[in-house]
């Protein structure tokens, strides 16, 4: 593993740097890391650490990690090559808080002990029974059991599950279901603000296991590997920290995206230190469907049902791909346009993967698992297209999100599709429309999911095909 690069440190970076512990730039309105995120740059001044910040009393983090070493463990010839294979990584890029470090409100304390014993109690009960691993055999108890002995001894893990219990008990609130089931909260309970429990929980846990990783090894690797998949779910439904108008403009999924990616690098850091046990296991089943086939998943011809969304001859596409300056020589510029093709196709191809499955009458849990392996394995260059708002680049998001609303009976993913699809509708350009009826269709009836996109453009064929 390589070391971590030494750099000095940045006194007047932004809020964001200073978070994820990494150099800022400081270039202004937006650093670099900041403008490649594509998210709002802050300056402010510090008079303390960022993570002297407001948290329930009783779980906050310390300023500054302790230097990087094991707990002590029972004598064993083994323990010295145990202690050995700890190592120190950097967090990834993109592995950041998801929401404003000072958040409003805190947590109640005279509820507090209530509302954990709750979470815990609901996670066991209902949340964990709700992931795709409680319909695999060899994983239906890595959370509801496993999970939650493990949680004790690492407090990352057990905020991951207070802060994942709390998004399902608010997913529900916003969809009103508990108006027609008024018995699934108790009373001293049903005026708490669990968006907000959420958001508090989630910062704590990322800041802890930021930490975490400055001695990965075998006496976390479980923990890690567990707390990462529980932040996989969570990235994909992360809340909007103001209420949305209907004719706000819509912005591409970006945080999800580079977040996703981050925790998958996290998960893979923590994969050489794993035991066997119940995360092994779960790597295992994870084969069903198998994921770790990037030939499969990205074959070319996974493209076939999509081809017109690869050929169609944007006229405004070459205007687009120019740099700022207009400077860059003609081979850059092929350069570029291969870059961007290949990015297009091998995003394509692995929805494709997704649809193949979907038409082939896989389970849905796979085609969940499925789903949520997006973000994580989508080449970064194709994150990069749809920050710049491509057209290509939205209509392929669209695709995804046909598979979203598939299998949107999965609670982190109810409401997702039509978020994206009719915000993408909006911000796509008149000559882009025509691509955007397949996807379009699916809101209406998910079982279009099967059927065959070219039919929707033939059957309202525009003049440019």
């Amino acid at each position: 593993m390589p070391p971590r690069l030494a750099h000095r440190k940045s006194r007047t970076g932004c809020r964001r740097c200073k978070e994820r512990k990494v150099k800022c730039t400081e270039e202004r309105p937006n650093c670099a890391a900041c403008a490649r995120h594509g998210v709002e740059c802050e300056y402010l001044e510090y008079s303390s650490s960022p993570k002297s910040a407001s948290v329930p009393r009783g779980r906050r983090t310390t300023a500054k990690s302790p230097p990087a070493r094991c707990p002590p463990e029972p004598a064993s010839s083994s323990s010295a090559s145990v202690s050995a294979r700890d190592v120190s990584i950097s967090p990834p890029s993109g592995f950041d808080l998801p929401y404003a470090r000072n958040l409003p409100g805190q947590m109640p304390d005279a509820l507090r002990s209530q509302i954990e014993l709750y979470l815990l109690h609901r996670f066991k009960s209902t949340v964990s029974q709700s992931f795709p691993s409680s319909q695999t055999r060899h994983m239906k108890d890595v959370f509801a059991v496993h999970a939650t002995e493990v949680a004790f001894d690492h407090p990352y893990l057990l905020n991951a599950i207070f802060a994942v219990t709390a998004l399902y008990l608010c997913m529900g609130q916003l969809q009103n279901l508990h108006q027609t089931h008024p018995a699934q909260l108790p009373k001293a309970l049903q005026y708490v603000d669990f968006a907000q429990i959420h958001r508090t929980y989630i910062n704590m846990a990322i800041a802890q296991e930021r930490d975490e990783l400055s001695s990965l090894g075998p006496h976390n690797a479980d923990a890690v590997g567990l707390t990462s998949i529980l932040f996989s779910i969570m990235s994909i439904c992360l809340l909007s920290d103001a209420p949305t108008a209907p004719d706000a403009e819509w912005f591409p999924p970006i945080q999800w995206m580079t977040l996703s990616s981050a925790i998958q690098t996290v998960f893979q850091e923590a994969v050489p230190y794993l035991d066997e046990g119940a995360v092994m296991n779960y790597m295992r089943a994870n084969r069903e469907p198998n994921l770790y086939d990037t030939d499969a998943l990205f074959d070319p011809n996974n493209t076939v049902p999509f081809h017109s969304i690869l050929e169609f001859e944007d006229p405004q596409s070459h205007i687009q791909s120019e740099t700022p300056s207009r400077a860059a020589d003609q081979g850059d510029t092929k350069k570029a346009a291969k870059e961007e093709s290949e990015a297009y196709q091998s995003t394509l191809a692995m929805i494709g993967s997704i649809f193949n499955a979907v038409r082939a009458g896989e389970p849905s849990h796979y085609v969940c698992m499925r789903v949520m392996a997006f973000g994580p394995l989508v080449p970064r260059s194709y994150t990069a297209l749809l920050a710049q708002k491509r057209p290509r680049a939205m209509v392929i998001m669209a695709y995804l999100m046909v598979f979203v609303k598939y299998v949107d009976s999965y609670w982190w993913f109810r409401g997702r599709a039509e978020k994206e699809i009719l915000g993408i509708r909006s911000a796509l350009p008149d000559r882009w429309q025509w691509a955007l009826r397949w996807p379009l269709a699916v809101l209406a009836n998910p079982e279009y999911a099967k059927s065959d996109p070219a039919t929707y453009y033939r059957e309202h064929q525009p003049e440019f095909l």
